[in-house]
């Protein structure tokens, strides 16, 4: 997850303060000062994990002509400008959805089984009420844990939801081995349930050049709608909102038929009742850059325990009060969003906010109701 307030150029050092919202023992942040955020940023990736050589996926016989009538040496490669120059490029629209973010692991780190795979998505069946239908969930990785092809089966299973595949970006071994594997499974038999593709999560944030990660959003571009003729499946990344508003990154933006928005008030010290005003904020500045293409919030959340961050304080009521004023806020106004996240993810290293994101305990029940009321 990203951490909101260093996103924004500029934007003071935050003193953090130690607290436990419950009686009952439980591990605590340790405060740091200035705010470092190394200690309180982690990634939804354990690299303790081997990402497995996926094979590329089987080549079209076909041959497909230019915009200009001329033969294409490749059919897909838009990573090549002078390709993409004769090429057909596509824009899949995206139209409003409930969706939640949705970790690789088990509590302990390891991968989800199949098993586990069917059980959460069965929770998350179980939180649709009058307000939200969550039908889309969006993981992190396709190759290590053969985590795609477990979510697409448990989602088979399960009825009722599809899947955003997420690649990661780096390093460029895993990039392939998850273009791959996301390669084969739109091939497979239940490849009419991936719903989108996320090429990277804050790999702009994390330091890939923009230069390089547009190139990998053509590249897959390229393989889903051109190779592979799936052009309703858009594409794109989800960075945090001083990456995104940066001019240097403007050639991923143009790349990308989905940019999907990373915000956090909790992590810029907001206080909750500010929350809504902040975010909105953030997403008004983007969608004033993007030029009508597709705004998804990536993700967005508020920690049920952890750090008091400035007037930012974690507790179920405050990430209750959050997800009425944000997620009412997106359906009333019809923008499809991810929800951070749909079960607590306890591996995670960092702060414990990290570990406490979820909608719903690590094996137990909904922290907070998820309507409108």
């Amino acid at each position: 997850m990203l951490l909101y307030n260093i996103l924004r150029i500029g934007f003071p050092a935050i003193l953090v303060q130690s607290m436990s919202v419950y009686a009952i023992p439980i591990a605590v942040d340790t405060p740091a000062a200035p705010f470092d955020p190394k200690i309180y940023k982690s990634a939804p990736f354990n690299p303790d994990i081997p990402v497995p050589f996926v094979p590329p996926p089987p080549s079209p016989n076909s041959t497909v002509n230019s915009i200009d009538g001329a033969p294409l040496s490749s059919r897909h490669e838009l990573s090549n400008p002078e390709i993409r120059a004769r090429a057909a490029v596509y824009r899949p629209s995206v139209s409003y959805f409930a969706g939640l973010n949705m970790g690789t692991y088990t509590k302990t780190g390891a991968c989800k089984s199949l098993n586990d795979w069917i059980n959460d998505l069965k929770k998350v069946k179980s939180f649709n009420n009058v307000h939200f239908k969550y039908t889309v969930v969006h993981i992190y990785t396709t190759s290590q844990c053969s985590a795609l092809a477990n979510a697409l089966q448990a989602a088979q299973t399960v009825g009722g939801i599809k899947v955003w595949a997420g690649i990661w970006a780096s390093p460029a071994s895993t990039y392939t081995s998850d273009k791959n594997e996301l390669g084969r499974q739109i091939l497979g038999p239940r490849g009419n349930l991936i719903a989108g593709v996320a090429v990277g999560s804050e790999e702009m944030y994390r330091g890939t050049p923009p230069s390089t990660l547009a190139g990998y959003i053509w590249d897959v571009k390229g393989m889903i709608q051109n190779a592979y003729g799936k052009t309703n499946i858009p594409v794109g990344t989800s960075d945090g909102i001083g990456p995104l508003l940066n001019g240097a990154n403007q050639p991923v933006l143009d790349a990308s038929d989905v940019v999907m928005l990373t915000d956090y008030p909790y992590y810029g010290g907001v206080q909750v009742d500010q929350a809504l005003k902040a975010f909105q904020r953030d997403w008004w500045a983007l969608g004033a850059k993007m030029n009508s293409k597709a705004i998804i919030v990536g993700e967005t959340g508020w920690p049920s325990l952890g750090a008091t961050i400035g007037q930012a304080v974690p507790g179920t009521s405050q990430a209750g009060k959050y997800y009425r004023a944000v997620a009412c806020w997106m359906r009333t106004t019809l923008k499809p969003f991810f929800w951070f996240e749909g079960i607590d993810e306890q591996w995670k290293p960092g702060g414990l906010a990290e570990q406490r994101f979820g909608v719903s305990w690590d094996g137990g029940s909904v922290k907070y109701p998820l309507t409108c009321y």
